[in-house]
């Protein structure tokens, strides 16, 4: 995927298709203040107040404390997004805003572009230093309990979103009873496997400070009884030996070095049953430096390795942790929700 300029009208497209219109400053210029104003219109609860009804600019303003003016300018801004409505001197929010943002939308992505405001793009000030010493973030170690709130929230929102397409990208598994989610704390993709597996038992095994914020947030009753929160490292805890059937670590190896995610293949062996399958559900790394190449992988890969230093892996990285823990590679999948991830499952 490739997020790019769009003609409106025959001259901007001859520019655009000559060379005469700088492209680059769509991106470099316009668009860090389009994600920004769109962060906060989110942040001051514009489209909350909007909701599923039709809104004055003044009753807008009014609910959410804004100043009728710069209101005004920003929700033109929204508009020429496609994201707002306007009509009769009435504001009303377009499908994808209904889908995408309302907090209580089944799709919701809201937490997440609330961690991009309150957290990431504050890591925006650290990219110089980053590209010259090379040395990540660390988030996980430096949050505070806000910080971990917004995170948390965040992959709960990718994950309700993801978990509707997990449980069809692994092998299915033969009356499976005990499964480990590595770094699944919001639980969301264990009540999948649970919900297609009656009688699955799943342990969410994380740090202390994200199973933390998991207990406070809402559980799916279905599956609340059959899920365990269990915290721990997996980089220095013990996970046992013959004890699972399937072991998911989806959106973690990012976080690893290589010799690490090696680490966490051999401990996955032990401790999978014989027969037990292995799945890393992943964002691969571009294939190779590309002129117009897919940019969400060079996006995610750069991301990462500012967050944790580590950055995303290639398929054939993947594969070899698993190999090098005498795992075999059984079946890779890819995902319409997450264009560029991928799920690869081994068995022991």
């Amino acid at each position: 995927m490739k997020l790019t300029t769009t003609a409106q009208n025959p001259f901007e497209w001859l520019a655009i298709n000559t060379g005469l219109a700088p492209e680059p400053i769509a991106v470099g210029h316009f668009g860090y203040l389009v994600s920004k104003f769109l962060l906060e219109a989110i942040d001051k609860n514009v489209f909350e107040t909007i909701g599923k009804r039709k809104c004055t600019l003044q009753e807008i303003a009014l609910a959410c404390s804004l100043h009728e003016g710069s209101l005004n300018k920003l929700l033109g801004l929204l508009a020429s997004m496609g994201l707002i409505d306007f009509k009769n001197n009435l504001f009303s929010l377009t499908k994808k805003s209904k889908k995408w943002l309302l907090k209580d939308s089944p799709s919701s992505m809201y937490w997440l572009l609330m961690f991009d405001q309150h957290v990431c793009f504050n890591w925006m000030n650290y990219v110089g230093e980053f590209l010259q010493t090379g040395k990540g973030l660390q988030y996980h170690s430096t949050f505070n309990e806000q910080q971990w709130f917004y995170y948390q929230k965040a992959m709960e929102c990718v994950a309700k979103n993801a978990a509707r397409e997990i449980v069809s990208k692994v092998p299915s598994l033969s009356t499976p009873a005990t499964m480990l989610d590595i770094g699944g704390s919001h639980g969301l993709y264990s009540a999948a496997f649970c919900k297609k597996y009656p009688g699955l038992q799943a342990t969410v095994f994380d740090l202390p400070a994200a199973i933390d914020q998991t207990k406070k947030m809402e559980k799916d009753a279905s599956t609340e009884s059959s899920i365990t929160y269990l915290p721990g490292d997996i980089l220095t805890d013990n996970i046992g030996e013959n004890k699972y059937d399937f072991i998911l670590m989806a959106s973690v190896a990012h976080h690893f070095t290589e010799e690490e995610n090696i680490m966490v293949a051999n401990k996955v062996r032990a401790a999978l049953k014989p027969g037990g399958y292995y799945t890393i559900m992943e964002v691969l790394s571009p294939k190779k430096i590309q002129r117009n190449g897919d940019m969400l992988s060079t996006i995610g890969d750069l991301f990462f390795a500012l967050s944790s230093t580590s950055g995303t892996w290639n398929l054939r990285q993947i594969k070899s942790w698993m190999q090098h823990a005498n795992l075999s590679i059984i079946k890779k999948s890819s995902f319409l929700f997450l264009p560029g991830y991928v799920a690869i499952t081994a068995k022991k």
